[in-house]
């Protein structure tokens, strides 16, 4: 099946009319299409949690913190043990800016500053350049 335009998309995800279930069912949708992050979007609709669960264990197992992140729900309250997998994982794959990003979420000092020395033997001293030639500040 033909995944809908940005415009029609915008209108079901957030149309009133939408049930919880055609919500789930476009997730599955996109997810099978890999659009991950629409998928996520619709599962949050839905209020899936399984699916959410799903896609977050993949953030986790690919050091993607940003999938991570997504996948979280205001109630959840126990992620922390995930985060710390997700971190390891993105350290063993090289994803340097994930794993400083979930260890400065943990608050874990040592992982930062493994990620941020790291990061800084792959960039060099120097930070990075924005496309207009400007400094950007720590975070990337």
């Amino acid at each position: 099946m033909k995944l809908p335009d940005f415009l029609e998309k915008k209108e079901k995800l957030f149309s009133p009319k939408t049930t919880r279930e055609e919500a789930r069912t476009w997730g599955d949708r996109y997810r099978e299409a890999q659009r991950i992050h629409d998928a996520v979007a619709f599962y949050l609709r839905a209020g899936y949690k399984e699916g959410l669960a799903v896609l977050r264990q993949e953030a986790v197992e690919s050091g993607d913190f940003q999938l991570f992140e997504e996948t979280l729900q205001p109630q959840e309250e126990d992620w922390t043990q995930e985060l710390g997998s997700l971190a390891r994982a993105a350290e063993e794959k090289g994803r340097w800016n994930d794993a400083k990003r979930a260890y400065a979420f943990l608050g874990d000092e040592l992982g930062l500053k493994r990620a941020k020395a790291a990061l800084e033997g792959i960039l060099g001293n120097e930070p990075p350049k924005e496309p207009s030639g400007q400094a950007q500040g720590e975070d990337l």
